[in-house]
């Protein structure tokens, strides 16, 4: 079973991603987004190796923030994002990391091809999913893929729950 959560900003997503994956103790691959600012206040997405999240490289960077407003450098997604997940598929003793998937990889087709192969495949997935992207149907109607959103209420055994549902314990 694969597994991506879902809900409003700063509402406990990731926390339960953390938790869930400290239940599990499985090795992690996949990826984790990180936004390093710099002196001048510039701003910038990097996408780091889950096993590996504190090593930023500027090959890992994959938007900006130009005029305002977070750019996407698609061919990183395409390249970087999209060699994450088929290393990731070569560790079946593992989980797959996705934190995050949101709007800048809209047009990242073929990060999105390596997003497929990961849940076509049985080594499981757990992911963090932006709301309302049209783009994520795909993920979002996937017969291997559960998608639960987060929210005030059910936030509190919400890593519990989502570990449960990795090992196949909970229906």
């Amino acid at each position: 079973m694969h597994v991506f959560l879902t809900g409003d900003r700063q509402i406990g997503k990731s926390r339960a991603l953390n938790g869930a994956l400290a239940q599990l103790r499985l090795p992690v691959y996949g990826f984790r987004t990180r936004f390093l600012t710099r002196e001048r206040g510039s701003s910038s997405l990097y996408m780091v190796p889950a096993n590996d999240p504190e090593n930023f490289d500027e090959t890992m960077m994959v938007a900006e923030l130009r005029d305002g407003k977070m750019r996407p450098l698609t061919e990183r997604f395409d390249a970087w994002g999209a060699h994450l997940l088929r290393e990731a598929q070569k560790h079946p003793e593992g989980i797959i990391l996705m934190d995050e998937v949101g709007h800048l990889e809209k047009n990242a087709m073929a990060f999105q091809d390596a997003i497929r192969a990961c849940l076509d495949g049985d080594i499981p997935v757990l992911g963090v999913l932006r709301k309302d992207q049209a783009w994520h149907d795909f993920i979002k109607n996937h017969p291997k893929v559960r998608v639960i959103t987060v929210t005030e209420e059910n936030r509190g055994g919400m890593a519990d729950r989502v570990a449960k549902l990795i090992l196949g314990e909970a229906p």
